[in-house]
């Protein structure tokens, strides 16, 4: 009895620990049918918990103000335009109201990708690469996901930003919180040359989360750049 009790007990609490860490979450898609099918995808591992769904971004307001969920899950087209004034919004809320944000677009070269990323995403799912679940989950756990053409255009706004600031001396730009590091640059570099993190991991014996994290870290650092208009310099 005493055995069975302590095995009871530790399934009680392990079952409550899965309660806490499952996460809540409201989905923006146009397709009502793909919305269906990614509602399955995401609770399928009772890790996710979908709270809502919609296909415009002004009925998504009302319902994330609703339900103030962890994660929001939006494609970049919806039924009333684009999803940017959504990321934007979100993206300004105080920090302990602002849900972690996903976006998804058809292919990596979506040209909102880029300013979604911007404005304040915090990662990207391309429809067809992979389970939404598990873009969800990586993102949870504080990665991001890079495509070629976001890797060139995460180039080339730096380059910009660095030649920006070197021209005032008042700042020293080995000391600029844009300039990127050795390892961001060469990572941006082999991802632009068509390298997936995947690959980037397995060619150097690092772990694929790493590489992730470190995407992130340079995502947050564009981020900061767009919100401070590259430091207001000129």
């Amino acid at each position: 009895m005493r055995s069975s009790k302590a095995f009871h007990t530790i399934r009680y609490q392990q079952r409550r620990l899965e309660i806490a860490t499952v996460s809540t979450v409201v989905l923006v898609t146009r397709d009502p049918h793909q919305a269906l099918a990614w509602r399955s995808e995401l609770t399928a591992g009772q890790q996710h918990d979908v709270l809502g769904i919609t296909n415009a971004a002004r009925s998504a307001r009302e319902l994330l103000l609703t339900h103030r969920p962890k994660v929001v899950v939006t494609e970049l087209r919806l039924l009333d335009g684009t999803a940017m004034a959504m990321v934007q919004w979100l993206a300004s809320e105080p920090e302990g109201y602002r849900p972690t944000l996903v976006v998804i677009a058809a292919d990596g070269k979506d040209p909102l990708l880029y300013p979604a990323l911007s404005a304040g995403a915090d990662n990207l799912h391309i429809v067809g690469q992979g389970s939404l679940a598990e873009s969800v989950n990586r993102t949870l756990r504080g990665e991001t996901a890079l495509t070629p053409a976001l890797a060139l255009a995460l180039l080339d706004q730096f380059d910009r930003s660095m030649r920006t600031m070197s021209q005032w001396a008042a700042l020293d730009a080995t000391e600029s919180p844009l300039q990127l590091e050795t390892t961001e640059r060469e990572l941006l570099q082999r991802v632009a040359a068509g390298y997936s993190l995947e690959q980037l991991a397995e060619r150097h014996n690092l772990h694929p989360r790493l590489l992730g994290q470190r995407a992130r870290q340079i995502v947050r650092k564009l981020q900061w750049d767009q919100r401070a208009g590259s430091l207001q310099l000129a």
